[in-house]
């Protein structure tokens, strides 16, 4: 790590504490459980090191994330561990561009990671900084994507997982939580509920909090992003980088990884971030149209359970990311989603989750709206995929599937009547 960490500050109070691997959230603001204290890393800036830049230029894919590790909070001689995450595809889509109108569109494809999201950029930093700590066990509230990525870390690290559900989290995404070894609870009540218990069993038991919007360190897993668009665009700027959000981890890491560029001289300014959330679950977006610094608790009420938040965690520093990159923030209905889901199946050949394909849902909204020009280089962050959960992507109405004689005249009228 060439860039060391001085201190972690809590984004609310200012109060700052001594780097450590167990740190979470601010003790003086622990009072609302949705809207903790959440710590943020100071350090210092990466110098303009021709060393860094020929990291990020070229880096050793076999290491995964840890390719960049002198640009990551972890300790040089502690052992790291990859299962291949990181260096996803940034895929130019041709077809999606022409039928929104634009000149051009870009998506990375994070649905290729060894889970099937993001979020395994984020657990393979977490499951580090566990090892780091001493920990055993791994205890986490998830809609899935994490859960299934922390347990596969923890697993091949030898850690125990506990993963903390909702009763309404479907039984596809629990198994593959369990078949990882990850020991899964359902538990009533609300996320509030849900997160405060997790908290508690972390103190109690001595367990490591792997929450990724919690764990001061998760975003920097996801940071690695801006560094692999850079290098696979041939250093190429994009106008506009637009994300769905719930935690807010993936949101602030591309801000952070931009902002190293940036001061690396790599890129002359930060792209405009565009944050998507659903409109049963707006808590950024509102609080970004009413001008607040925080995120505005709200229902829970959208099938996308990825971005399904009473109110979202990193939401101070996914704000501040917002507006200091000039950006905005998006709504999108669950059927909005729903349409952008085949869209992008069928024009780019991905298969997303509903939460990944807000991004589309938000980017045709904002054409719509005028605030993305149709001549502006966007990039749009596919987070997760649908072959995790495909009972999600369902429209309303079941698909139905004819069945036939071995008849080629039946065969033709079939496929002839649509």
């Amino acid at each position: 790590m060439d860039v060391q960490i001085k201190a972690l500050q809590c984004v609310r109070c200012g109060e700052k504490y001594p780097p450590h691997p167990r740190a979470t959230t601010c003790l003086h603001c622990r009072e609302d459980i949705d809207r903790p204290g959440i710590l943020d890393l100071l350090g210092e800036d990466p110098s303009d090191s021709p060393a860094l830049k020929e990291i990020i230029l070229h880096p050793d894919r076999s290491k995964g994330i840890w390719a960049y590790e002198d640009l990551l909070p972890v300790e040089p001689d502690f052992p790291r561990m990859t299962l291949g995450e990181g260096h996803t595809p940034l895929l130019e889509a041709p077809g999606l561009a022409s039928f929104l109108g634009m000149d051009s569109l870009w998506l990375k494809n994070e649905t290729m990671h060894p889970t099937g999201s993001f979020k395994d950029r984020v657990a393979a930093m977490v499951v580090a900084k566990a090892r780091e700590a001493g920990a055993r066990t791994l205890i986490l509230v998830s809609s899935g994507n994490m859960a299934n990525s922390v347990a596969a870390y923890g697993a091949v690290a030898g850690l125990e997982t506990v993963a903390i559900v909702s009763p309404k989290v479907s039984r596809e995404r629990l198994n593959t939580i369990a078949v990882y070894g990850g020991k899964v609870v359902r538990v009533n009540g609300t996320s509030s509920d849900r997160l405060s218990l997790c908290f508690r069993a972390a103190e109690q038991f001595g367990w490591y909090n792997a929450n990724s919007p919690h764990n001061p360190y998760g975003p920097h897993g996801a940071k690695t992003i801006p560094y692999e668009v850079f290098a696979q665009s041939g250093g190429e700027s994009f106008d506009w980088v637009i994300s769905p959000v719930g935690f807010g981890c993936n949101f602030v890491g591309n801000w952070k990884g931009f902002e190293d560029l940036l001061r690396l001289g790599m890129i002359p300014r930060i792209p405009r971030l565009a944050a998507v959330q659903a409109e049963g679950s707006p808590s950024v977006v509102r609080a970004f149209e009413m001008g607040r610094e925080e995120g505005i608790p709200g229902p829970q009420d959208t099938i996308a359970g990825g971005i399904s938040q009473v109110v979202t965690p990193n939401s101070i520093l996914a704000l501040r990311a917002i507006r200091a990159s000039e950006g905005t923030a998006v709504a999108v209905a669950d059927e909005e989603m729903l349409a952008a889901l085949p869209l992008l199946a069928r024009k780019a050949g991905l298969y997303a989750e509903p939460a990944a394909a807000a991004a589309l849902a938000g980017l045709k909204k904002l054409v719509g709206q005028r605030k993305v020009r149709r001549s502006e280089r966007v990039l749009l962050m596919i987070s997760g995929s649908g072959l995790k959960d495909p009972s999600s992507s369902l429209p309303a109405k079941d698909l139905s599937f004819p069945l036939i004689d071995p008849s080629l005249s039946e065969l033709e009228r079939t496929i002839r009547a649509g």
